[in-house]
């Protein structure tokens, strides 16, 4: 890039229109540049395109560029009308809505106004009261109704309890009726028992006896167990409880371990912005460095001029450096694509120079004395908006003018460069860099004048010199203006010119705290990895705790459950023990006894079938009268229900007339307001309906800007589609003649030309015409073609006979001359027709040797007719 800079800066000074400097007569000057040869070549270069007023193709492409972007914009515009339109149309539809609405009103509102007689109004009153009489009596019917309702749902509530107890006693006595005849089964078949029967008894009560024995010592084992795991369970939660503990002393170390070290990767990552931050701006400080033995001198000890390798040294070792947050500052244009810098940009852009200069100075021994203050900012300001020449030189004019605005003006320069393109800040300072470069190190052009102004060579005599850098308005060339002045008092509002030293410290510094912050991270790190590391341990050993405590638990709630089996089994087992014993005693009895119980059972059974059966007539006889209170309930509710339905007919009736009657009292004042929001609604309704107009004709007009916008769209497309096709015909064309002129070489390599005496024959023995020229044995035509090629070789008796002719006209002086090698052979000429003559032979023989001694002398002379 720094190359590519150097080149267009050394390639512009060497045309006389890189650098111009100006300076007030008899006081230190940085030297000018001769530019009104220029500004004639400029003058007639602007003269020859106006003669040439085609178009090119890059014209074209900018003009379809530029008819695109306002056939974009105007398209945006019309997008934007047309929803305009849309919503306003929206709008004329809503108020049209609202005036039908209020229409309606206004002539209900006029209709009842004529209504709003004074016997209506009384005859309304009258119908009102008698209705109020109504509702008041439509209201006790329906109290009386609810009455009735309460009363039989309480009378079906009670029938409906008294159902549900006669049933309860209906499976009651079932119940009993079916134990009974059980019993009276199971004592009948007692009479005639078997002694087998009466041993199975017996054995079922030794069998039921084992059984709870077996189940006693069951129940006394799993109690001892179930204690034992008792113990295990307290134990291991005893071991829960200490390693929680542990866990949440090591997770609270752990948590304070996080928090600083969050703390310490949170000062860390500040410090490193803040490095970074610092690095950036250090690492885009741009600085020229001077080389070594800049300066040349005279005898008296004088800068006399510039070290060329010094200067070359300076062009190769100076780059550029980029500025993140100036790229971020965009910069506007004029029509043109002039850059406009606001006044802020252009302070910026002066004091960053300024800086550059002062260190440039501080290097060559020379006093840093630039200062920069509002007023030398609105000097060059000053001439960069009043200069007016046309061509690219000082204004002087402007710069004299400016001077009146400095108290005790002393001196005045000026240093100007050529524009330059940016789309921001960064692209000014490159552009502003590039010059000041090519000024200190490429201006052996101007005599070095421009290096006497920017390295300060000029202005040590003076005690400042005020500074600023501008961009003239209309051309857009840079200015490094400077002037002194016998004034102290402007040093009192000097602007502070940024000194990088302090910038470079400061990253110094935080580097250092960033050495510390990272030391501070380390160590907290590695105790949250400790703590971390003891946590994770505790955690594995409660988790295993845990564990533990959760198998000992459930072992001991199996051994609980199975525990409460075992007693709910012993408590069956001890019941059929008892039913067992009873079954041998039932079976073992006297006959007699046996007799008894079956006249007991049988009674029983009776007792229990009487009550059984008068317990279902009690449920039948209840079970009608639920039947019959649920009839008179539902009778009850319907006559509630029609009751209120009357009375909401009566009220709604009472409500209308109420209504009818405040709108008649009121139908006056109702119609005013019904007029009024009808005026009001219709008011709107114009409003939306002139806003939708005069929307619609902003719609038209831009419609009619996009459709020329379209119009000169499709133009300049058919323009460049038009530069394209012909740049693509004339390609072809010279593809064709290119192609044609490779044939025709081609083919005039393999035409052949014979010299005869001073003249050329054809292929066909016809004479060229004199215009056509030979050299190195090639034929041109009168055009300068390449036609063909001198040939030694005869081998057609065209040719032969037209040698001949010449023979015929030039023997007599030519004969004597023939040299003896050149003999023609044989095979040089076709083979004769017609007449052997050897006469004929001999004349044709002695014709082509002319021939080749005529060929050797023409080619010679046409050689020198080239030299």
């Amino acid at each position: 890039m720094e190359e590519k800079v150097r080149k267009l800066a050394t390639a512009t000074l060497v045309s006389g229109a890189m650098l111009l400097a100006a300076n007030k007569p008899n006081v230190a000057q940085a030297a000018d540049v001769n530019v009104k040869d220029n500004s004639n070549e400029a003058k007639a270069t602007e003269e020859q395109k106006a003669q040439q007023p085609q178009v090119t193709k890059a014209q074209a492409q900018a003009d379809v560029n530029k008819a695109q972007s306002e056939r974009d914009d105007a398209k945006s515009q019309a997008d934007e009308a047309q929803n305009n339109v849309n919503n306003a149309n929206k709008q004329v539809a809503e108020a049209q809505s609202k005036v039908d609405q209020a229409t309606k009103a206004n002539n209900e509102a006029k209709e009842l106004q004529k209504q709003a007689t004074p016997e209506h109004i009384n005859d309304v009153k009258a119908n009102i009261a008698s209705q109020q009489e109504a509702i008041a009596n439509q209201a006790k019917v329906v109290d009386k109704a609810q009455v009735n309702v309460n009363e039989k749902t309480n009378a079906s509530t009670k029938v409906q309890q008294q159902l549900d107890s006669a049933k309860q006693v209906e499976a009651k006595r079932q119940a009993e009726a079916d134990q009974a005849k059980k019993a009276v089964d199971d004592v009948k078949s007692n009479l005639n028992v078997t002694q087998d029967k009466i041993s199975k008894a017996a054995q079922d009560v030794n069998n039921a006896q084992n059984k709870v024995v077996d189940a006693q010592k069951a129940i006394y084992n799993k109690t001892a167990k179930k204690n034992e795991l008792d113990s295990r369970v307290k134990n291991a939660k005893k071991a829960v409880d200490e390693l929680s503990k542990d866990v949440d002393s090591k997770e609270t170390a752990l948590t304070s371990a996080k928090q600083k070290v969050a703390t310490a990767k949170s000062d860390l990552n500040n410090t490193q912005n803040k490095v970074n931050n610092l690095q950036n701006k250090v690492d885009s400080i741009n600085f020229i460095t001077m080389p070594k033995n800049y300066w040349t001198y005279n005898k008296w000890g004088g800068e006399s001029g510039v070290n060329k390798k010094a200067a070359e040294e300076g062009l190769q070792i100076n780059h550029y450096k980029d500025d993140k947050e100036s790229e971020k500052e965009t910069v506007a244009h004029n029509a043109d694509g002039v850059i406009q810098l606001t006044d802020a940009q252009q302070k910026e852009l002066t004091l960053w120079a300024a800086g550059i200069l002062n260190n440039v100075r501080v290097q060559l021994g020379y006093k840093p004395n630039i200062i920069v203050n509002p007023l030398s900012l609105k000097y060059t300001n000053y001439i960069a908006t009043h200069s007016t020449v046309p061509t690219f030189d000082h204004d002087d004019a402007a710069i004299t003018a400016a001077g009146n605005l400095v108290p005790m003006l002393r001196v005045q320069s000026q240093s100007i460069g050529v524009p330059f393109y940016a789309e921001n800040m960064n692209d000014v300072k490159k552009g502003a860099w590039a010059h000041m470069l090519s000024m200190i190190f490429d201006d052996a052009a101007s005599g070095w004048g421009h290096a006497y102004q920017l390295t300060g060579c000029d202005s040590q005599g003076w005690w400042a010199e005020f500074f600023g850098v501008s961009l003239r308005k209309d051309k857009g060339f840079i200015q490094f203006d400077s002037f002194a002045s016998e004034d102290a008092d402007l040093e009192k509002g000097k602007l502070p010119i940024p000194n990088y030293d302090n910038l470079k410290s400061e990253l110094a510094v935080a580097k250092t705290v960033l050495a510390s912050k990272q030391s501070a991270y380390d160590s907290a790190n590695a105790t949250t990895q400790s703590a971390a590391k003891a946590y994770n341990e505790a955690s594995s050993e409660l988790a295993q705790a845990n564990q533990a405590y959760t198998s000992a638990k459930d072992a001991y709630d199996s051994a609980d459950v199975n525990l409460n089996r075992l007693n709910q089994s012993l408590v069956s087992l001890n019941s059929n023990l008892e039913n067992a014993k009873k079954a041998y005693a039932d079976l073992t009895a006297s006959t007699s006894d046996k007799q008894k119980k079956v006249s007991e059972a049988t009674d029983n059974y009776n007792s229990a079938q009487t009550k059984l059966t008068a317990a279902k007539e009690n449920t039948v006889a209840i079970q009608k009268l639920v039947d019959k209170a649920q009839a008179d309930l539902d009778q009850a509710k319907a006559q509630l229900s029609q009751a209120q339905a009357n009375q909401k007919q009566a009220q709604d009736k009472l409500n209308s007339l109420e209504k009818k009657l405040n709108d008649l009292e009121n139908a006056g004042t109702n119609a005013e307001k019904a007029a009024q929001q009808l005026a009001t609604a219709t008011e709107k309704l114009n409003d939306a309906k002139k806003l939708s107009n005069q929307l619609t004709e902003k719609l038209t007009d831009a419609n009619k800007v996009l459709a020329e916008k379209e119009a000169a769209l499709t133009n300049a497309k058919n323009v460049l589609a038009k530069i394209e096709k012909e740049e693509a015909a004339k390609e072809a064309v010279k593809k064709a003649q290119e192609e044609a002129k490779k044939t025709a070489e081609e083919k005039a390599e393999h035409t052949n030309f014979y010299k005869a005496g001073d003249k050329l024959v054809d292929g066909k023995g016809q004479f060229v015409p004199s215009g056509y020229t030979v050299k190195d044995t090639k034929v041109y035509n009168v055009k300068g073609e390449f036609v063909g090629v001198v040939s030694n070789q005869v081998q057609s008796r065209f040719v032969a006979r037209a040698i001949n002719r010449i023979k015929e006209q030039e023997a007599s002086s030519v004969a004597t001359s023939v040299s003896k090698h050149a003999e023609i052979k044989a095979s040089s000429v076709l083979p004769r027709t017609g007449s052997s003559d050897s006469n004929n032979s001999i004349v044709g023989a002695i014709g082509l040797a002319i021939a080749s001694v005529g060929s050797l002398l023409g080619l010679a002379s046409s050689k020198r007719k080239e030299r």
